[in-house]
């Protein structure tokens, strides 16, 4: 006997840039795993600054908090220890900006081009220290891109609080909820009071509604 089963739905197709970019007045961006395809680099700058203090990073634990500022991801790993903050900062930073300039991540900058040629203003809000970020726009030629640029510094409040995403829309002249903000780590995305594009396996995936503080 034979059973006639019913045809497969085809899977949605994904969103074009413009579908993306529709009824967006700004466009807000992270910078580490969002832009540039750093993680790898960065865990990897932490570990050796870390490895004299006999501190280990899981790579997993570390995907989950990389969206956190650097002291705070040092306390956590430190537990109850106390560790020297202030020397292995600029320890792992050395090694971060030592190396090659990080990959651009195509589907964000695809869209970056895009708002770009519609006129919508664009920014990067950032838990990185500006040490990190504008020597790196400066290597990679993306300062017309990114004009505005908001960095640990900027701010009182790093990710989660939502400061560096109000901040950069404050600056380009934006109302949050009319802008996009994409990111990639969980603490990024929940802390931005916009439409919000997750970065994923180098995709860009809708996250539904606004995030509700």
């Amino acid at each position: 006997m034979t059973m006639n089963l019913p045809p497969q739905s085809a899977p949605p197709a994904e969103p074009t840039v413009d579908e993306l970019l529709h009824d967006i007045d700004g466009v807000v961006v992270d910078w580490d795993g969002t832009v540039v395809d750093n993680a790898q680099i960065r865990l990897s700058a932490l570990q050796q600054a870390l490895a004299p203090y006999g501190v280990d990073v899981d790579p997993q634990w570390y995907a989950l908090n990389c969206g956190l500022p650097i002291r705070e991801v040092i306390t956590r790993l430190a537990g109850p220890r106390t560790l020297p903050v202030e020397e292995i900062v600029p320890a792992s930073r050395r090694l971060l900006l030592g190396g090659p300039p990080p990959r651009l991540i195509d589907s964000t900058m695809n869209l970056l081009r895009r708002a770009e040629a519609l006129g919508l203003p664009r920014a990067v809000a950032s838990a990185a220290a500006g040490v990190l970020i504008h020597p790196v726009i400066d290597r990679l030629d993306l300062g017309k891109l990114l004009p505005v640029v908001v960095t640990a510094e900027s701010v009182a409040r790093g990710k989660p609080a939502p400061d560096a995403y109000l901040e950069a829309a404050r600056l380009i002249g934006r109302t949050p909820s009319r802008c996009l903000a994409i990111d990639d780590a969980p603490d990024g995305i929940t802390s931005a009071r916009m439409q919000v594009l997750a970065v994923r396996d180098g995709l860009l995936v809708p996250v539904s509604g606004l995030i509700p503080r």
